[in-house]
C-alpha cells in the first residue's frame, strides 16, 4: 500500500471514530489530509470505498496479529486471548461498531462486503469450534448449537462497545468483560478439561495486558 493511501485511511479512521460515518464526507477527509478532493478521489472515489478499505484493514489486522494460533493447539484460553486481541483491535475502528449498520443499510457496496466478511467470520467460527471439540475442551453437543452460539457471539461483538459506553466503563474493563461473556457461551458444553480452563478465564488468570501500537 502506498504511503499516501495509508495516510488517507489513517485520517479517515480518526475522523469517522470522532464524528461518526454520517457526519464525515470525502471533502472532510481530503481537507484533514491536506490534499484536494480530486487527489483523494484518485485513491478512493467514494466514502463507501474508504469505509470498505478500513473494514478490510481491520480484518487483515486481526488475521495478522490475533488469529495466528495453530488449530492443533487451540483451547478455551487461546479463544479468550484471541477475543481480547480482536476487541482491542476494534477500539481503533470504533465507527464499525457505533455507526456501521446505518452505512451498510444505505450502501449496496458495503452490504456486499459485509456479506463476504460475515461469511469469513462464520467459517472461522466453525474452524475454531471444531478445534475445541477435537482438542477435548468442548463436547460434540456444541456442534448442534453452532448456529445459536455464532449468532450470540456476533451480537456481543457488534454491540459490546455501545453497551460499555452506556455503563461508563473503560475500554479495557469492557474488553475483558465481554471477552469472558463470549467464552461463557461455551460453558454448557465444556468437558472437565474445558471447565478447568473456563474457571481460570473467569477468575482473570488469563487476562493479558494490551500491547502498545495498533499494528502490533
Amino acid at each position: 500500500m502506498s504511503e499516501t493511501r495509508q495516510r488517507i485511511l489513517d485520517v479517515a479512521r480518526a475522523l469517522f471514530n470522532e464524528h461518526g460515518l454520517n457526519r464525515v464526507g470525502v471533502r472532510d477527509v481530503a481537507r484533514a489530509a491536506n490534499m484536494s478532493p480530486g487527489n483523494l478521489a484518485y485513491h478512493f472515489a467514494t466514502k463507501d470505498e474508504l469505509v470498505a478499505a478500513l473494514l478490510e484493514e481491520l480484518y487483515e489486522l486481526n488475521r495478522r496479529t490475533v488469529f495466528t494460533e495453530p488449530l492443533a493447539e487451540f483451547s478455551l484460553i487461546v479463544l479468550y486471548k484471541t477475543a481480547l486481541g480482536a476487541m482491542r483491535n476494534m477500539l481503533a475502528f470504533r465507527f464499525v461498531l457505533l455507526s456501521y449498520v446505518d452505512a451498510v443499510q444505505a450502501s449496496p457496496r458495503l452490504a456486499q462486503l459485509e456479506a463476504e466478511l460475515a461469511k469469513r467470520r462464520r467459517q472461522r467460527h466453525e474452524l475454531m469450534l471444531a478445534a475445541l471439540i477435537k482438542n477435548g475442551f468442548v463436547s460434540r453437543a456444541a456442534r448442534g448449537r453452532s448456529e445459536i452460539i455464532y449468532e450470540q457471539s456476533s451480537m456481543i461483538s457488534s454491540g459490546w462497545l455501545a453497551a460499555a459506553a452506556l455503563r461508563g466503563w473503560s475500554d479495557e474493563r469492557a474488553v475483558r468483560h465481554f471477552a469472558k461473556l463470549g467464552c461463557a457461551l461455551l460453558a454448557p458444553f465444556c468437558t472437565d478439561k474445558g471447565k478447568r480452563q473456563m474457571r481460570r478465564i473467569e477468575r482473570g488468570d488469563c487476562d493479558v495486558p494490551p500491547t502498545t501500537g495498533r499494528k502490533g
